[in-house]
């Protein structure tokens, strides 16, 4: 008498058999093959490699601070970031400062002082819920450069003009 192996449990059976008898699986049911489990495991493995790549951009984000210091020796205003493994230092000389921008409405802020270089660059120098125009213009004065009003659509308001 021919036998065969049991897909389940690995016993033989007869040939004929409908039914293991040690198991009780049915040889007339379609043989379901499985899928390698490692496509499963890559996939998981790239899952966590992207959340942990977010979360560690996420924590050296929250890492640092802002200094933001006038020296009026050098007629600089030194913008100073310090991250939990390095700092990064910015000067912008007076005398390459195009003017002052005071803009309201902004996210995620309401409100917003920024100094713009005559190259077009844009440093913030101070934000916050509650108006800065006394800071905007008080700058603008230090520095003798022209102070510049926007709104949150961009349109430019040039101080004493409304």
């Amino acid at each position: 008498m021919s036998t065969k192996l049991c897909p389940n449990c690995g016993a033989e059976v007869p040939q004929v058999a409908n039914l293991c008898k040690h198991c009780f699986h049915d040889f007339k049911a379609p043989v379901v093959k499985r899928k390698s489990p490692l496509f499963s495991i890559l996939l998981l493995a790239l899952g966590c490699a992207i959340v942990s790549a977010i979360a560690f951009g996420y924590m050296q984000d929250q890492n640092k601070t802002f200094k933001i210091s006038i020296d009026r020796e050098t007629e600089s205003i030194v913008f100073t970031t310090r991250y939990a493994d390095h700092t990064e230092a910015d000067r912008v000389y007076f005398k390459d400062v195009a003017s002052v921008e005071y803009v309201k409405n902004t996210r995620p802020r309401p409100f917003e002082v920024a100094i713009i270089t005559v190259k077009g660059d844009r440093y913030v120098y101070k934000q916050g819920d509650e108006p800065l125009d006394f800071q905007a213009h008080t700058l603008s004065e230090l520095i003798e450069r022209p102070y510049v009003e926007r709104d949150e659509s961009g349109a430019s308001v040039p101080h004493g003009q409304n």
